[in-house]
């Protein structure tokens, strides 16, 4: 299921703090991608599996960019920065994975954003940029995010873009060394 998938896609959403563009992941972006990971170690460790050590070192990115862009070939998903628009600046990244053709239809979608830039409508423009995506041009029919219970900020923005809560996966991630429950919030295309 290669559909809608490409080299260079570029998406664009619209924020009150101004517009987002999302671009496929380029090598030119690991400095920028490398220090904001680094700035937001904090802020993300307490939603995010454990990073390995390596991480943030150049081989670690090239070998990143090298399984996103088969995963992207093979039809199985779409990586995406987020850049603010105004000034270009690096401020996060939206994944499509594990997508599913015939018959499920589906993906999953994760997301993230630095701290100096949240709450200020970029997360939420670049969600409903990637809604957008899936179904208009992946013809997808089910989209599904799963989030913590206690980060409240992802499940406000996950309901106001029209995801509806289904339920709780159990131990569905392991953060910080623990098995985490999460929520599982779907948006269907009729939605």
């Amino acid at each position: 299921m290669a559909l809608g998938f490409g080299k260079d896609i570029e998406l664009y959403g619209q924020a009150p703090g101004g517009g987002v563009r999302l671009r496929s992941p380029k090598w030119a972006d690991f400095e920028d991608w490398a220090n904001l990971r680094r700035e937001n170690e904090e802020f993300l460790t307490p939603w995010e599996p454990e990073w390995d050590p390596n991480h943030l070192n150049r081989n670690s990115y090239k070998t990143r960019l090298g399984a996103l862009k088969r995963m992207a070939q093979d039809g199985r998903g779409q990586a995406f920065h987020i850049f603010r628009d105004s000034d270009n600046r690096l401020i996060g990244a939206c994944n499509i994975t594990q997508v599913q053709g015939h018959p499920a239809h589906s993906a999953d979608l994760g997301y993230w954003i630095g701290q100096n830039y949240s709450r200020q409508g970029y997360a939420r423009a670049a969600v409903r940029a990637a809604i957008r995506f899936c179904f208009d041009e992946l013809g997808l029919h089910r989209i599904q995010a799963a989030v913590q219970p206690s980060n409240t900020p992802s499940v406000n923005l996950l309901e106001a873009v029209g995801f509806t809560r289904e339920g709780t996966a159990r131990g569905y991630l392991k953060i910080n060394g623990q098995w985490r429950d999460h929520d599982i919030y779907a948006r269907l295309s009729g939605d």
